[in-house]
């Protein structure tokens, strides 16, 4: 995905953001267990997170700010019938299943500990991260360089 940010915190202000990408293991425990005890573990393929001092070198401890889901046919039902309610349960802010073969993004807004009804947004122009302050997603340019 081709993203642009327009507001400089993203790269260095008080708040550094990190851009991460499958493989890498997001794991939400249920209270302070240690680490081999969480059980639920999943692979978001992009996810952005501020909280740097979650990510060990085991993945990542909690919620991200926001993820994506690149669907597909194989993986499309598991994506929103098993991991959307575990990101809702997480507290996973923002989440977007792109759906390439329907060129259509979902995106999933948490708002009192609920998902809201997802928006359907196509696959072109620009979509604005809603988690993530100053960063959208060029659609063109992704369909251009993919």
């Amino acid at each position: 995905m081709v993203a642009t940010a327009t507001n400089r915190e993203f790269y260095r202000g008080s708040t550094p953001w990190r851009v991460l990408i499958a493989p890498l293991d997001v794991r939400f425990p249920k209270s302070n267990e240690p680490d081999d005890q969480i059980d639920t573990v999943v692979q978001p393929d992009l996810f952005i997170t501020r909280e740097i001092r979650q990510l060990t070198e085991r993945g990542m401890r909690g919620a991200p700010d926001w993820l994506a889901e690149v669907l597909s046919p194989s993986t499309a039902s598991y994506d929103k019938a098993v991991k959307i309610p575990v990101y809702e349960r997480a507290g996973v802010p923002e989440v977007w299943l792109v759906n390439p073969r329907r060129r259509s993004v979902a995106v999933y807004l948490l708002a009192d500990g609920r998902y809201q009804q997802p928006t359907i947004q196509n696959l072109s122009g620009r979509t604005r991260l809603t988690a993530v302050p100053g960063v959208t997603v060029d659609w063109d340019r992704v369909r251009d360089e993919g």
